[in-house]
């Protein structure tokens, strides 16, 4: 497409490229096709001449983008179901109901440092869990309009919320929603005032 930026008259180039377009030597004569940048044209500081012969080499756009990373939503009913499996840690005394074991047993589990790393690895682990049971729901609540928050702010306000995983196991969706808003609310809050005062 060939246009006459200051009077909006244009044409379309034939299939082999060429045009013919009538303007003054002080008008702006612009070039373009589908995926290729805009090229301008001017014959203002030219020699006088009735007509002139051009070849316009149009560049190909190209785009740069960022690395996009895509996750698949979850569903609630998937959510809930690791929400039901928040504090069940494996190979610790605190699953093993009292009498289950002999007392020498349960001395060495109680401090023995295997077990009291394995211990450690089991509360990471559950953390971790929480941690994203509570990232998939935020992706619904963005959904749903009920808070707005960006992926890169998921960590602190996790962390500025301080649930339990009893918490988020037992409550039910409206009490974990509600809790939610207003963790939201009292963080937006607080992430605007601490910008303000810097």
């Amino acid at each position: 497409m060939v246009v006459n930026q200051q009077s909006g008259n244009g044409t379309f180039a034939t299939a082999g490229g060429t045009f013919s377009l009538i303007a003054g030597r002080t008008d702006t004569i612009l070039v373009t096709a589908r995926d290729y940048a805009i090229k301008k044209l001017c014959f203002r500081d030219s020699v006088v001449k009735t007509h002139y012969n051009v070849n316009v080499q149009l560049d190909s756009l190209h785009y740069e983008l960022q690395e996009v990373y895509v996750h698949q939503r979850r569903s609630l009913p998937e959510i809930d179901k690791d929400k039901s499996t928040l504090g069940q840690i494996p190979n610790t005394d605190i699953n093993k109901e009292v009498g289950a074991m002999s007392p020498i047993s349960a001395l060495y589990e109680r401090f023995s440092r295997i077990e009291q790393s394995k211990r450690k690895v089991a509360l990471l682990e559950d953390d971790e869990k929480k941690r994203q049971v509570l990232k998939d729901l935020f992706h619904l609540y963005i959904k749903f309009d009920i808070i707005k928050l960006d992926d890169d702010a998921f960590d602190n306000f996790i962390d500025y919320c301080n649930f339990s995983g009893s918490f988020i196991k037992n409550a039910t969706d409206y009490e974990l929603i509600m809790a939610v808003k207003q963790k939201y609310d009292r963080y937006n809050r607080a992430t605007s005032n601490d910008y303000y005062t810097k």
